[in-house]
């Protein structure tokens, strides 16, 4: 482990890259088996079978904090102006039960087989995604969410107690999550994906749906036959895996299920733990069979009679942000973009003879120009990236302290030398462009896999732009003639 944990502390993505994945960028290949379409009805006897008896632990009695998105600012950062964040908090809201309190129905629970994963390799040879240009997120209101499993006429009227509802279906048994919702729309304002998240003290889960298809589910491949199971006619595939998923010391309890609905949504619904508990469980894991009960309810909610989920209220966005990409095949050709020329290097490094460049413009999400030279053999990249106008997050450190940035202070594997509150620094701090300096950039090198060293950091200038500097095989001061040349 040692050795893969210093081999994994070596890898990183391009600032390019890193920005899709924050953004959620991204698109699913429509292509791959549609074996969740339809099924025959089976009997009812069949369809619903309780898989144990269980119980509810008592709710916390403060409100967790809400999901916390890698692309927000650090606490204490000042934004400059214009300067957007990632998630806004009125787009968060915690599920509330009905007035009345409990139910008088005891919920049937669907017997799903949720296969165990844990130490199976579930590669699927449909995962695959593409980055679709001009594609944007965004976040879904609570009306939004409200709909999708109430359909465009509401809830249900609270005139009886079997009926009675509160934020949202209470037989999902979400009381208490505290949910964010964000849909992510192609070029053309068409809706290509949908995701739901929850939290709850420990437990959490995530729910993507799709129009038409299965949604992405990556290392697990759901065309397996023996983690198939049926309920209301409809082909569920289902799978649990236990272990420690967030390195705190305890096990975690994860259960999955992915399946079309018969009016063509595809699903995948992922939970992490519960406050369910089962009262009995063939293999004495109350902790699993409340995670499994928690995810079949929902199963059970998909695919009612009568129920399920709606998305004809968000399969269109009229409301599309302009946006341009542009390849380049030069320097000389990325340099015409006046915007972002002063930033730009004004010569190729030498020994590099494959060039990439692309400008990527969208309004009100990024504005951003990166290019990248390779020396074809040598795995060796020089990729500079430049951020306008306040779309890229940064880690801004203080030149006076080396310990937020100074890699010549921490050995490989960083997560055992780096202390937790520098480790986002040192993995990547950005630096006012007046207080940069060859000395910061010795600061920043580092062994390159392939011989020589490797060099990465952020500046950030005056007018707000950032540029995003990761370059191998050079030496620290070609690094610096190439940062200078910029102020």
């Amino acid at each position: 482990m040692k050795y893969y944990n210093s081999y994994m502390e070596r890898q990183e993505v391009s600032p390019e890259l890193h920005e899709r994945l924050l953004g959620l960028d991204v698109k699913k290949k429509r292509s791959g088996s549609r074996w969740m379409k339809y099924g025959a009805l089976a009997a009812c006897a069949a369809l619903i079978i309780g898989v144990g008896a269980w119980k509810l632990a008592p709710t916390p009695a403060t409100t967790p904090n809400p999901p916390q998105s890698s692309g927000q600012f650090a606490a204490g950062y000042n934004p400059l102006p214009g300067e957007k964040d990632v998630v806004e908090s009125d787009d968060l809201f915690v599920v509330s039960s009905p007035a009345g309190g409990g139910k008088l129905a005891f919920p049937m629970i669907p017997d799903i087989n949720y296969q165990d994963i844990t130490d199976q390799s579930q590669l699927s040879s449909d995962a695959a995604r593409a980055y679709l240009p001009g594609s944007f997120m965004t976040d879904l209101k609570k009306e939004d969410i409200q709909t999708i499993f109430w359909g465009p006429e509401g809830k249900p009227q609270a005139d009886h107690p079997k009926t009675e509802q509160g934020d949202l279906p209470w037989m999902l048994f979400w009381d208490g999550y505290t949910l964010q919702g964000r849909a992510l729309y192609d070029g053309q304002g068409q809706l290509m994906e949908l995701w739901l998240w929850g939290e709850q003290d420990r437990a959490s889960f995530e729910l993507e749906l799709c129009l038409g298809a299965l949604p992405f589910t990556c290392c697990i491949d759901v065309n397996r036959g023996d983690i198939i199971s049926e309920f209301n006619g409809v082909s569920v595939a289902g799978w649990s895996q236990v272990y420690d998923r967030d390195g705190d010391g305890q096990d975690d309890y994860i259960c999955g299920s992915a399946f079309m609905t018969k009016n063509d949504i595809g699903v995948r619904f992922v939970n992490r733990n519960s406050l369910m508990r089962a009262e009995y469980e063939q293999d004495g894991s109350m902790d699993l069979g409340g995670a499994q009960a928690f995810n079949a309810l929902f199963v059970r909610q998909a695919l009612a009679d009568g129920g399920g989920l709606y998305l004809d209220h968000l399969a269109e966005n009229e409301n599309i942000p302009a946006w341009r990409e542009e390849n380049f095949s030069t320097l000389a050709q990325a340099r015409q973009e006046a915007d972002f020329a002063p930033y730009l290097p004004t010569a190729e490094p030498e020994g590099y003879n494959e060039f990439y460049g692309r400008l990527s413009y969208q309004e009100g999400h990024s504005n951003s120009l990166f290019v990248r030279w390779s020396r074809v053999g040598a795995y060796d990249d020089v990729e500079v990236a430049v951020y306008r106008d306040g779309y890229y997050s940064y880690n801004l450190v203080d030149p006076d302290d080396p310990e937020t940035y100074d890699l010549r202070l921490y050995s490989i594997p960083w997560c055992d030398s780096v202390p937790e509150k520098y480790r986002e620094t040192v993995d990547r701090p950005a630096f006012k462009a007046e207080d940069m300096s060859l000395a910061i950039v010795e600061a920043r090198g580092r062994e390159h896999d392939t011989g020589g060293m490797t060099y990465s950091f952020d500046v950030l200038h005056p007018d707000g732009t950032v540029v995003s500097y990761r370059c191998d095989g050079l030496t620290a001061q070609q690094v610096w003639a190439m940062v200078e040349e910029t102020f």
